[in-house]
């Protein structure tokens, strides 16, 4: 039977709820819809603290702007619609915007009120008839990119659809003039090389069984190389690692068991995916230079969402990451309103020797568990000393991220900075200010469960105890997301 959609008897796209008696859900109103597009500006003297004058770019943020609608919840937060957040740093304060990337599903449900799609985690009303062959609907909800003159909001199982990055406004499904086919998915993950070139990938079923899809995009926006590779089972590889010369897709038995009861519409995505240890795990190290697999490790299995920075030191490659044991976060995330998702990852660095085949890893030190693994991305397939990360510290309220930390990789001192109760957030964004790496900030959304209200918080990343240097009140919660990021184009109305 298809996990049907629950009706609520709660209003989910009203009022946040006050779960203060219950510590571990205080963070759930961070979950309830934001139905207004906004579009405002901010002025310095509502800015708490001072906006550094480095700071003059465009700070985007993305995830599920409504995880229900009509009443009905979706099945799991990988459902709700892609709503894409802007904040331009001026020099007389700030301007934010939003707006809901305009899928097709977007625009069927929003029009008829009520759900209609198949997504990862239900099956569209109507039972297996309705079902049978379709995949779920894109949802434009996951991660963006600026590449290549164009801003991308990135899904899974999908094509990217364009934003402007100026007013938000849904350009349409990109295709690269193309050269994208749509059975070829473009991953939440992509990775822009130094030398300007933006690779992704993409699982699929190929006439010769589940594959990974290569694709690299030029400088000036171009897809110009495909490639693919076999891989054992459906998985889901959700990012991969880049060095100067590789790309490292670690595969682990997290995937689909049995796909005929998605295929025939019985069930959803997510009610076939399985994580099965003795599927076992491979890294695949594809060169960049061929797009071709080079050599492939056997590895104890885990799970893993997110990588840090790749680099190649001698005849090793090694790699930051956020590992699992399991997939036991699965019940938050289909359950956001009832769930708390007090348990991240472990920091963990994996080494892979490309001459001998030898296969080391090892946890590294965390004042708290965490994910969203984020450096700076300047120094990205070089060397680099810190890592970054949302984190789950005790503070009376650890029933979602509630505080940001670093980690020095060589002294292994680890800094977290707490955002204080019923303060809550997600993944944080390096913007640099010097040469040196980790000269910078860092800048991420903090949702306030007392006022239901967001702000944009930047962070000194050299500091001793990641002081807060600004932050930007907005006028409205941003619903929980997954992935932010940041250019030094300060993109205004001209």
């Amino acid at each position: 039977m298809a996990r049907s959609i629950v009706t609520e008897a709660v209003a989910l796209e009203g009022s946040a709820p006050q779960r203060w008696s219950e510590p571990r859900l205080a963070h759930v109103g961070g979950f309830t819809a934001l139905e207004e597009e906004c579009d405002y500006r901010i002025g310095t003297a509502e800015i708490r603290g001072r906006v550094p004058a480095s700071v003059r770019g465009t700070f985007f943020r993305i995830g599920p702007g409504r995880n229900s609608l009509g009443g009905q919840k979706f099945g799991h937060w990988f459902d709700g619609d892609g709503m894409l957040h802007a904040l331009t740093f001026t020099d007389d304060g700030a301007w934010y915007r939003n707006r809901y990337v305009r899928t097709p599903k977007y625009v069927r449900e929003t029009a008829a009120q009520q759900v209609r799609c198949r997504s990862f985690g239900h099956n569209a009303p109507g039972g297996w008839l309705k079902n049978i062959g379709r995949p779920p609907a894109n949802c434009a909800n996951t991660s963006m990119v600026w590449h290549g003159e164009r801003l991308l909001a990135l899904w899974e199982g999908g094509r990217p659809w364009e934003m402007d990055p100026v007013s938000l406004a849904t350009v349409g499904e990109c295709d690269y003039g193309g050269r994208l086919r749509a059975w070829e998915p473009f991953s939440a993950h992509g990775s822009v090389h130094p030398n300007g070139c933006y690779y992704n990938h993409g699982v699929s079923m190929g006439l010769t069984g589940p594959r990974i899809n290569l694709y690299e995009v030029s400088p000036a926006g171009r897809l110009q190389r495909k490639s693919h590779f076999r891989i054992d089972r459906l998985a889901f590889v959700h990012d991969a690692g880049m060095s100067a010369r590789y790309k490292v897709f670690l595969v682990h038995p997290l995937g689909l068991g049995n796909p005929l009861p998605f295929m025939l519409g019985m069930k959803a995505f997510d009610e076939c995916v399985e994580f099965r240890p003795e599927w076992g795990m491979k890294a695949y190290v594809v060169s960049l230079e061929t797009l071709a697999v080079e050599r492939v490790f056997e590895l104890p299995p885990f799970a893993v969402f997110h990588l840090g920075n790749c680099r190649e030191r001698g005849d090793e490659l090694v790699l930051e990451l956020v590992r699992f044991e399991d997939y036991a976060v699965a019940e938050a995330l289909r359950n956001v309103f009832t769930c708390d998702a007090s348990q991240g990852g472990q920091p963990w660095r994996l080494r892979l020797n490309l001459r001998t085949g030898q296969v080391a890893g090892q946890p590294l030190p965390m004042a708290a568990s965490c994910e969203f693994p984020q450096w700076d991305l300047r120094y990205s397939t070089g060397e680099t000393r810190y890592l970054y990360s949302a984190a789950i510290a005790d503070n009376g309220t650890p029933g979602f991220f509630n505080a940001i930390q670093r980690l020095d990789t060589e002294t292994g001192a680890v800094t977290l900075h707490d955002l204080g109760p019923g303060r809550f957030t997600s993944e944080a964004v390096f913007v640099a200010e010097g040469q040196a790496e980790g000269d910078g900030y860092l800048c991420a959304v903090v949702y306030d469960a007392r006022s239901h209200h967001s702000e944009v918080l930047l962070l000194d990343a050299r500091s001793a105890a990641l002081e807060e240097v600004a932050a930007v009140p907005l006028r409205n919660h941003v619903p929980f997301g997954f992935h932010c990021g940041y250019t030094s184009r300060a993109f205004l109305p001209a």
